[in-house]
């Protein structure tokens, strides 16, 4: 039976992947044009991420128990680091669009380092727990969104040093990255509960894990 503190991590799951599209949306418009038009896309994306990654580690909260507190400890700090990473990388945005373009850009790269780290560290905790499926998924989703975080982070360093077409590209290819992960993971919370072996003939009833939280 799926808990509630499993809709939240479905529920973010899907929001991580519409954010993640609306940015990446917003950054190739960016990119096409050499201009801000898509800027206030990708402001919108990382707000809706946030609101998913937020929503994530609630939901892991909920489903603390002394027999994964630790593993689930890795998931709940990480979604918390890739939300606030996505609350800096909307406030840079948004700085941007109201003229401090420079220290915006420098708020956007710290964003995406943050929540580049805050990925890892998700990836980290999967690959701490029995291998399954949706663990290895969780595992590859993890690694593309922080791969893409760390991406951008490097993308905007390279605008801020005036290689600006270089740094629009590089920041092009962190957005995709990162949606191509997000979507991984929705893959990886939407498989559903498994069966666990039947014990045999002893009496014991049949019992069902969700294999995302063993």
């Amino acid at each position: 039976m799926i808990t509630h503190g499993d809709d939240l991590l479905i529920s973010g799951a899907w929001l991580l992947g519409i954010g993640t599209l609306v940015g990446a949306i917003g950054q190739t418009r960016q990119t096409l044009t050499s201009t801000d038009l898509g800027k206030d896309l990708v402001l919108k994306g990382n707000g809706i991420e946030a609101v998913g990654n937020s929503l994530q580690a609630i939901g892991r909260s909920k489903m603390l128990n002394p027999e994964n507190e630790r593993t689930e400890t890795y998931f709940i700090f990480g979604s918390w680091l890739e939300a606030i990473g996505n609350i800096s990388d909307a406030a840079g945005i948004g700085m941007q669009l109201s003229g401090s373009v420079e220290e915006g850009i420098r708020t956007d790269a710290i964003g995406s380092g943050i929540q580049g780290l805050g990925a890892a560290i998700e990836a980290i905790g999967a690959s701490l727990t029995e291998e399954t499926i949706s663990r290895s998924f969780e595992i590859k989703g993890n690694g593309l969104i922080s791969a893409g975080s760390f991406l951008e982070s490097v993308g905007n360093i390279f605008i801020l040093n005036e290689k600006v077409r270089l740094g629009e590209h590089i920041l092009l290819l962190g957005s995709w990255t990162q949606v191509f992960g997000a979507f991984i993971l929705i893959e990886a919370f939407s498989l559903g509960p498994e069966p666990e072996p039947e014990k045999g003939k002893d009496g014991h009833n049949r019992h069902y894990c969700y294999a995302n939280y063993r």
